[in-house]
């Protein structure tokens, strides 16, 4: 499950860009349950402040720690 807010980015901004990446997480927990994400795991994403909490699932394409994403 992940958690965003709506004014910084939006359900609808990801069903318009289509993809995106997580990056600047600064909160540990939040940190590491996105790095045991894999990929083609489904993910929950939610807006807390708004009402339906719920909105939508999508899929993880690229796990943090593979391709691209892994530090050198």
């Amino acid at each position: 499950m992940v958690k965003q807010e709506p004014e910084t980015y939006s359900w609808d901004d990801l069903m318009v860009d289509g993809r995106t990446d997580w990056t600047g997480v600064r909160n540990y927990q939040a940190r590491n349950n996105l790095r045991e994400m894999k990929t083609g795991d489904r993910v929950l994403f939610y807006h807390s402040s708004v009402m339906p909490l719920t909105k939508d699932e999508f899929e993880v394409l690229v796990a943090m720690g593979s391709g691209k994403n892994r530090k050198k």
